[in-house]
């Protein structure tokens, strides 16, 4: 019995990545971006379906020439941008706005403030929660409480912050 062969993106990497890089890297002078190059083009295979194709390899290497064009194009773009910007006038004035800037800065302010003000336990539940990303099995196994006492204190500290910075309460 003969086995089907093995769609294209299981076999991408052994089969052609190698020649990938080698047709990147004389097109961009670089293997750091022949490598990324070849990153984005396993990408776009692995969010396609696996369609039958006649020529799978041509395909890829379909995709990998798109790419070295899209390349091109953006660093054509960005030169010309920045061959204006130099011409221009207004290119020597900040484009940051700095009363947004100042604005952020008090916000930021506040919310440290708002913080500090918070029951110490609410506090460090809080960041470890919304901050650090920690779940909430592990802040309740390091703080021996249970899951609904992590949000009660996550839901106690965001009606307060709220409060404090004059949001709703969501």
């Amino acid at each position: 019995m003969t086995q089907a062969p093995k769609p294209l993106r299981e076999r991408f990497y052994r089969d052609l990545r190698p020649a990938l890089i080698a047709f990147f890297t004389r097109r961009v002078g670089s293997r750091v971006e022949a490598e990324d190059l070849v990153h984005d083009v396993y990408v776009r295979l692995a969010s396609t379906p696996d369609p039958e194709m006649r020529d799978p390899q041509a395909y890829v290497f379909q995709v990998a020439a798109n790419l070295v064009r899209d390349r091109a194009r953006r660093a054509e773009v960005r030169t010309r941008y920045l061959t204006a910007a130099k011409h221009d006038d207004q290119a020597r004035i900040d484009p940051i706005d700095p009363h947004r800037i100042a604005a952020d800065r008090e916000t930021l302010a506040a919310l440290v403030k708002a913080l500090d003000a918070l029951p110490e336990r609410t506090r460090r539940i809080f960041l470890l929660y919304r901050y650090e990303q920690v779940s909430r099995q592990a802040i309740a196994d390091t703080f021996g409480i249970s899951m609904s006492a992590v949000d009660k204190h996550v839901h106690k500290a965001v009606v307060r912050l709220s409060a404090r910075l004059g949001g709703s309460d969501d």
